[in-house]
């Protein structure tokens, strides 16, 4: 669904077996992917009862899944047409026993990809100036059609690794290295936001920059601000025949490019060592907290055919093993998911389906720091004791070859990038564990503050 946009069915028994769909629910609902849910359940009568397996599963996903119905063998027939409804939707069917295999309720043929809206090709090319491009969460086609747009409109990109941008030779020259640092010496009158919210805090601090104007170009409904001043929201449909240029007076913003070669065992250095050995036409998903932040950071170019995707919605890290594995099963090269040790060990089941994938080239890369080390750099925590802070890091020892052991895979611990040449072509997990002094010492530096020229 994330990697071909196709409708995908998730189908379960009833009780906490729908209930365990909830974080992908929420999920797809922010990203806007359309995820189809129907759950079987215990007869409606049984509700309230306490009888085993018997919730309320009717409306269980609130205002996260459209509601189709709530159906039993004496409703009539549903039928389900095309639609352009790209959000999750839910299906309620409740069975009695004897159970009958063989009658007819839903009719899914006419389930299609949600559709463009008709109405757009009928509106005015829209005119934007803008002096500033953010991009994050595209899928590769997306980036394929606006590149050319922003090649021409000539202004500063800063972008994520989810963007899928980074390919572009024509937009190399506009690629802002630096991430979250150059932003801060950005002065912009007018922002252009393309794909999903970005991860960045100077995106979150726009809450307070009224003055700036802000453009969304997303195929999401959502903002990505609270304000609504000085903010617009227009389809991804509008990019056909959008007319871009840039504002008369550049926005000041500042080149910053880490020398990560100088922090090499450190967590952000291993990102850009994993660009250099990641093969040409592979699919790499992002885990969210540190790997994403730092991939943004490290990432320079891409070799052909890379592409990028991440969870984004609503950046948990619940099930993200899972959503690796299904974005993979389809695409024949090689496959790489880079997560931290807290959000691998948020789904270790994930792995029972990989046997049935038959899928020889599957890297799950583990970046085991000890812990959830993102909260050691949220400033307000910085004064806790240290015995709080490991609480609520959940610091551990643990090793992740026992969980390789217990699935089947290959297995590679390793603190030298050349380890991970010529990999054999079956599904290995590879942990990486980045040395502490060298990362505290990179972000100690980098996080200084931003000094203008005069």
């Amino acid at each position: 669904m994330m990697a071909d946009r196709h409708p995908v069915a998730v189908v379960t028994t009833s009780g906490t077996a729908a209930a365990e769909l909830l974080p992908a629910v929420i999920e797809a609902h922010y990203q806007s992917l359309p995820l189809f849910l129907l759950t079987a359940d215990r007869p409606k009568s049984y509700r309230g009862s306490g009888a085993p397996q018997a919730i309320e599963q009717n409306r269980l996903f609130g205002v996260y899944a459209q509601p189709l119905g709530d159906w039993d063998a004496t409703d009539d027939p549903i039928e389900m047409y095309e639609t352009r409804d790209d959000r999750p939707r839910h299906l309620n069917v409740c069975l009695d026993e004897p159970l009958e295999t063989n009658v007819i309720g839903v009719d899914f043929h006419g389930v299609g990809l949600p559709q463009p809206d008709p109405t757009m090709g009928d509106k005015a090319p829209l005119s934007l100036v803008c002096d500033l491009v953010l991009a994050s969460g595209m899928h590769p086609t997306d980036a394929k059609e606006v590149a050319p747009l922003l090649a021409k409109l000539g202004a500063p990109i800063v972008a994520e690794a989810t963007s899928n941008l980074h390919g572009f030779r024509d937009l190399q020259p506009l690629l802002i290295p630096g991430g979250e640092r150059a932003l801060q010496s950005a002065r912009p009158a007018h922002v252009l936001r393309l794909g999903a919210v970005p991860s960045w805090r100077w995106w979150r601090d726009l809450e307070e920059q009224t003055k700036i104007r802000v453009t969304n170009l997303t195929r999401s409904k959502f903002s990505g601000l609270a304000r609504t001043e000085n903010v617009e929201t227009l389809p991804w449909e509008a990019t056909q025949g959008l007319q871009l240029s840039a504002a008369g007076n550049a926005c000041g913003i500042l080149r910053f490019e880490p020398e990560l070669e100088k922090f090499a065992p450190s967590e952000p250095g291993w990102m850009r060592q994993l660009t250099k050995v990641i093969p040409a036409g592979s699919r790499v998903f992002l885990g969210n907290s540190l790997p994403i932040r730092e991939m943004n950071l490290a990432l320079q170019t891409t070799k052909p055919g890379v592409e990028f995707f991440a969870n984004r919605g609503a950046n948990g890290i619940d099930g993200l093993v899972s959503t690796f594995l299904g974005a993979s099963a389809a695409h024949r090269g090689e496959c790489w998911l880079i997560v931290g040790d807290l959000s691998a060990l948020y789904d270790l089941a994930a792995p029972w389906i990989i046997a049935q994938m038959d899928h020889p080239k599957l890297r799950i890369v583990i970046i085991n720091n000890g812990g959830g080390k993102i909260f050691s750099r949220v400033n307000n925590l910085r004064t806790l004791s240290e015995k709080a802070l490991g609480v609520i890091e959940n610091r551990h020892s643990l090793s992740f070859e026992p969980w390789a052991q217990m699935w089947g895979l290959e297995y590679v611990q390793t603190d030298d990038v050349h380890d991970l040449e010529d990999l054999l072509q079956v599904p290995i997990v590879i942990e990486i564990k980045p040395d502490a002094l060298q990362t505290e010492t990179f972000w100690r530096d980098w996080q200084k503050p931003v000094i203008r020229p005069r």
